[in-house]
């Protein structure tokens, strides 16, 4: 079932944020760095449930068998060069590792487009790590495209990682 987050969800949330990150981005960010994701919990449970109460940015959970297995977080593009008022973001699509290609993340992808084209935006951007290509794959079958030249640097745990922007048109 997708629903949207209510503030009591956020430790859920929180969980799978973490869970998700750890299973994901195995290969891509370093260890100590993933491992020690888990002393973040309580600061990224209030961070979720102060964000739910505001509204910014709306969340939606997948929940099957009342539990929360995925979400998905969308709002205003945040992007100074794709900001305006007609450009939605999808700042986090996160669903844990034994859920995926079951057709959860599909579902969220749909309840986050819906929310965007309800509240007027005609395209989305969103960022994903370079290397992240089962993320990519999700993004491209759903239509999405990359900004060429879009490409970002973060670090996470001492290591330096590439973002890229894809975008796609709503309208």
């Amino acid at each position: 079932m997708i629903r949207q987050a209510l503030p009591t969800d956020a430790k859920a949330i929180a969980q799978v944020h973490i869970r998700s990150w750890q299973e994901a981005y195995r290969d891509l960010m370093p260890a100590h760095y993933l491992n020690a994701l888990a002393a973040t919990l309580a600061q990224r449970e209030s961070h979720w449930r102060r964000s739910i109460a505001s509204g910014e940015p709306g969340v939606w959970i997948a929940e099957l068998d009342q539990q929360i297995v995925g979400w998905i977080a969308v709002g205003a593009s945040r992007d100074d060069d794709a900001a305006g008022a007609d450009a939605g973001e999808v700042m986090a699509l996160y669903v844990l590792a034994k859920h995926w290609q079951t057709g959860v993340g599909s579902a969220l992808w749909r309840a986050g487009l819906q929310d965007l084209l309800e509240q007027g935006y005609e395209r989305l951007t969103l960022w994903v790590l370079a290397r992240n290509e089962r993320a990519i794959r999700f993004y491209r079958r759903a239509g999405c495209v990359e900004d060429t030249g879009s490409e970002r640097n973060l670090e996470r745990g001492g290591a330096t990682l590439v973002e890229v922007r894809y975008r796609l048109s709503l309208t």
